[in-house]
Protein backbone atom coordinates (compact mmCIF):
# COMPACT_ATOMS: atom_id res chain seq x y z
CA UNK A 1 0.00 0.00 0.00
CA UNK A 2 2.72 2.34 0.75
CA UNK A 3 4.19 2.52 -2.70
CA UNK A 4 0.58 3.13 -4.10
CA UNK A 5 0.00 5.81 -1.81
CA UNK A 6 3.51 7.20 -3.01
CA UNK A 7 2.55 7.36 -6.77
CA UNK A 8 -0.92 8.86 -5.72
CA UNK A 9 0.50 12.26 -8.13
CA UNK A 10 1.26 10.07 -10.94
CA UNK A 11 -1.68 7.95 -10.61
CA UNK A 12 -3.84 11.23 -10.78
CA UNK A 13 -2.04 12.89 -13.95
CA UNK A 14 -2.52 9.50 -15.84
CA UNK A 15 -6.38 9.50 -14.73
CA UNK A 16 -6.69 12.85 -15.99
CA UNK A 17 -5.06 12.23 -18.95
CA UNK A 18 -7.17 9.57 -19.82
CA UNK A 19 -10.24 11.15 -19.00
CA UNK A 20 -9.03 14.36 -21.86
CA UNK A 21 -8.48 11.59 -24.47
CA UNK A 22 -12.17 9.89 -23.35
CA UNK A 23 -13.47 13.28 -23.98
CA UNK A 24 -11.65 14.01 -27.04
CA UNK A 25 -12.34 10.98 -29.32
CA UNK A 26 -16.36 10.97 -27.67
CA UNK A 27 -15.76 8.18 -25.51
CA UNK A 28 -17.73 7.14 -22.38
CA UNK A 29 -16.86 9.06 -19.36
CA UNK A 30 -16.75 6.25 -16.97
CA UNK A 31 -12.99 5.94 -16.51
CA UNK A 32 -11.27 2.82 -15.02
CA UNK A 33 -9.89 2.67 -11.32
CA UNK A 34 -7.05 4.72 -10.15
CA UNK A 35 -4.89 1.70 -9.68
CA UNK A 36 -5.48 0.59 -13.28
CA UNK A 37 -2.73 2.60 -14.46
CA UNK A 38 -0.35 1.57 -11.34
CA UNK A 39 1.61 -1.37 -13.23
CA UNK A 40 1.80 -1.09 -16.65
CA UNK A 41 5.18 -0.45 -17.50
CA UNK A 42 5.28 -0.70 -21.22
CA UNK A 43 2.46 -0.24 -24.33
CA UNK A 44 2.62 -3.39 -25.86
CA UNK A 45 3.24 -5.92 -23.05
CA UNK A 46 0.83 -8.72 -22.64
CA UNK A 47 0.44 -8.76 -19.00
CA UNK A 48 1.79 -12.45 -18.86
CA UNK A 49 5.60 -12.68 -16.58
CA UNK A 50 6.95 -15.64 -19.27
CA UNK A 51 6.33 -14.32 -22.29
CA UNK A 52 9.78 -14.00 -24.42
CA UNK A 53 8.58 -11.32 -26.38
CA UNK A 54 7.87 -8.92 -24.01
CA UNK A 55 10.16 -10.20 -21.20
CA UNK A 56 13.50 -11.59 -23.25
CA UNK A 57 15.58 -9.86 -21.54
CA UNK A 58 14.59 -11.09 -17.90
CA UNK A 59 14.57 -14.13 -18.87
CA UNK A 60 17.93 -14.57 -20.57
CA UNK A 61 19.40 -12.96 -17.59
CA UNK A 62 20.77 -10.24 -19.62
CA UNK A 63 20.92 -7.10 -17.51
CA UNK A 64 18.98 -3.47 -17.55
CA UNK A 65 20.07 -0.54 -18.55
CA UNK A 66 20.33 0.09 -15.27
CA UNK A 67 22.36 -2.61 -13.79
CA UNK A 68 25.07 -1.70 -16.73
CA UNK A 69 25.55 1.53 -15.73
CA UNK A 70 25.61 0.91 -12.02
CA UNK A 71 27.99 -1.86 -12.46
CA UNK A 72 30.20 0.94 -14.87
CA UNK A 73 29.95 2.96 -12.00
CA UNK A 74 30.95 0.53 -9.01
CA UNK A 75 33.84 -0.60 -11.22
CA UNK A 76 34.76 3.38 -12.08
CA UNK A 77 34.27 3.74 -7.74
CA UNK A 78 37.40 0.51 -7.81
CA UNK A 79 39.38 2.10 -9.83
CA UNK A 80 39.38 5.34 -8.63
CA UNK A 81 40.44 3.96 -4.91
CA UNK A 82 43.37 1.55 -6.65
CA UNK A 83 44.23 4.97 -7.93
CA UNK A 84 44.35 7.03 -4.91
CA UNK A 85 45.64 3.90 -2.92
CA UNK A 86 48.92 3.04 -5.02
CA UNK A 87 52.28 4.64 -3.17
CA UNK A 88 53.81 7.88 -5.11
Amino acid sequence: MRRAALERALLLHRHRNWRALARGRDLPEDTPALNRFRKQRRVAGCGHSRCWLCHGDKLAQRPDARSRRADAAFSDGLRALEDSAQPR
